[in-house]
């Protein structure tokens, strides 16, 4: 394929000028300007020259604009995300651009690619480091291009955000050993390598304190939640709401019900209620979004990338009744100024 310096050299112009061109970074100046450019376009055209999407996003002005991708809507705490994005961004004058993934790698591809050419200035994402498209979002990390992982911390040096666990996990250890139990087992979900090394680390050494057998399980399936059903455990610490619904269905079929402890955040864990749990693990989903937010405008003004930690607490059984659980579908619909 051609390049732009020979474009360039066919135009009678530098390659500076024809990277313009290209870009539509001239099509409001003068007269002799928007001629070069079209001159310009009209050889590259005729080479069928195609510029790359991601170059031209990384030339373009602001658009004052963030784009959201998420792998579904459907999700309590992803739809919930994407309000509280949009608001937080608002509140900083961006406007906010959502896309869907559905988990697949070449969908997550055509989005940020479309996100790149509308010229979001920074993408903020739900999905997991494994789904990335890597050769555009390399480019992206060497452009310092903000980019912001819900998802825990990704192959990629960008921004991130995770649940601190170092108090809550062993105390929700500790509550079960209390009440006898000699095994626990930890049921992680995969796709957060960084993160769960990190839990599973924090829960053998409070395992060990605790004078307990700790297990860990990394599931890849939420059939796998139904096998460990399927071999009555006694005390089980859970990640993953689906995780934990499938899980729960499974052991009521053999009428045996584990001490369970869940993990949520405040817009999930209304869900928890329903279950049979003797706690919850209960993390800062509000905070972590609205920091994405302003993690990302700031490194827009030059603030350097970084991973922060929102501390999880404990609750038992008994305390539930105490939480404040913000509904968010109720709080758009019902509260009037």
């Amino acid at each position: 394929m051609i390049s732009i310096k020979e474009i360039a050299r066919l135009a009678g112009v530098s390659a500076k000028t024809a990277e313009r061109a290209l870009s539509g970074a001239t099509k409001d100046k003068r007269r002799d300007a928007r001629e070069r450019a079209g001159k310009v376009r009209e050889i590259a055209a005729s080479h069928g020259y195609q510029p790359s999407e991601l170059a031209l996003a990384l030339r373009r002005g602001s658009t004052q604009s963030i784009g959201f991708l998420s792998d579904v809507l459907t999700d309590q705490f992803l739809a919930a995300a994407a309000e509280t994005i949009m608001d937080e961004a608002a509140k900083n004058h961006y406007r906010t651009s959502l896309k869907i993934a559905r988990f697949d790698k070449g969908q997550t591809e055509e989005e940020i690619k479309s996100f790149l050419a509308s010229g979001v200035n920074a993408i903020i994402t739900s999905c997991v480091s494994r789904q990335l498209p890597e050769h555009i979002f390399h480019t992206l990390e060497k452009n310092s291009y903000p980019v912001f992982t819900l998802c825990g911390r990704s192959t990629f040096d960008f921004s991130s955000v995770a649940p601190d666990y170092s108090s809550a996990l062993p105390q929700a250890v500790g509550f079960l050993a209390e009440k006898g139990h000699k095994k626990i087992i930890l049921s992680l979900f995969d796709g957060k390598e960084y993160d769960n090394k990190v839990t599973e680390n924090l829960f053998r050494k409070s395992c060990r304190k605790n004078k307990v057998d700790g297990e860990v399980r990394i599931h890849t399936s939420l059939q796998q939640a139904a096998d460990l059903a399927g071999e009555m455990p006694k005390a089980v610490i859970l990640y993953g709401k689906y995780s934990m619904r499938l899980f729960i269905d499974r052991c009521m079929q053999k009428n045996h019900i584990p001490d369970i402890i869940g993990f949520y955040n405040e817009w999930t864990s209304a869900s928890a209620l329903k279950f049979p749990l003797q706690g919850i693990i209960l993390e800062q989903a509000e905070n972590a979004v609205r920091f994405a937010v302003r993690q990302v405008i700031g490194e827009l003004n030059g603030e350097k990338r970084c991973h922060k930690l929102f501390t999880a607490k404990f609750v038992k059984k008994e305390e539930f009744s105490c939480l404040k659980l913000p509904d968010l579908a109720n709080q758009r619909l019902f509260d009037i100024q």
